[in-house]
């Protein structure tokens, strides 16, 4: 599929090269052929944006493009750039859990990747840590908290049968994993990842919620409420 980053990029380079843009500008029928499917890839031909590119592109050979054309399609093109990662973020969201979403949400959207990472594994640590202290009146925290909620010895939470080898199995894996999970991801900032890059952060997102629903589980397993 055609990239909308790549158009925008193609037509300042089209126009920072100083060279006329005509119709027939090899550059230029590369940028309109790769534009217009773009936009039916996408379903955006009945948008108003088009409406106002397609108004400004070049259809004769007697025609050349001015600033102020160029401008209008940069400024609409970057209007559909909003909607495409709209829709990419939706259905992105859609199979996030709802405490992972509503903690981190936000901070994605605004392009802070690496906060929505952080608050996203933080969210995990207060509810296992809230949950051990209601049920163990002990406060504990980290690898620790996840260590000792998840031992196959007098666990708080569990996912199976412990009597069954394969049980205390899958406890023992969940363990590490949530254990590993928060001590190696919860804060990616103190890992000289300040500027992780989106697509690192749906990752991240998207294992965040796949403990969360871990935890639902066990709740339901172990028969304990919050």
């Amino acid at each position: 599929m055609v990239n909308i980053c790549d158009l925008i990029k193609q037509l300042k380079d089209l126009y920072d090269s100083k060279e006329k843009i005509t119709f027939k500008l090899p550059a230029y029928e590369v940028f309109h052929e790769r534009l217009t499917t773009f936009i039916y890839e996408n379903h955006f031909e009945k948008t108003k944006e088009w409406e106002i590119i397609s108004g400004n592109l070049l259809y004769k050979s007697s025609q050349y493009m001015i600033r102020s054309e160029a401008d209008n399609i940069l400024l609409n093109l970057e209007l559909l750039k909003r909607k495409v990662l709209a829709n990419e973020n939706e259905d992105f969201w859609s199979y996030i859990h709802s405490m992972i979403a509503q903690v981190s949400r936000g901070k994605f959207s605004a392009g802070y990747y690496a906060d929505a990472v952080e608050s996203a594994f933080k969210e995990i640590n207060i509810r296992i840590k809230k949950l051990y202290i209601k049920y163990r009146n002990e406060e504990r925290d980290g690898k620790d908290l996840m260590l000792k909620t998840f031992s196959p010895n007098d666990p708080l939470l569990t996912f199976e049968e412990l009597r069954a080898v394969s049980g205390k199995n899958v406890q023992e894996g969940y363990m590490y994993i949530f254990a590993g999970a928060i001590q190696g991801i919860r804060n990616p900032k103190a890992h000289d990842n300040m500027n992780i890059a989106r697509e690192d952060a749906i990752k991240r997102l998207v294992f965040a919620s796949l403990l969360m629903d871990k935890v639902d589980e066990a709740l339901l397993f172990s028969k304990l409420t919050e």
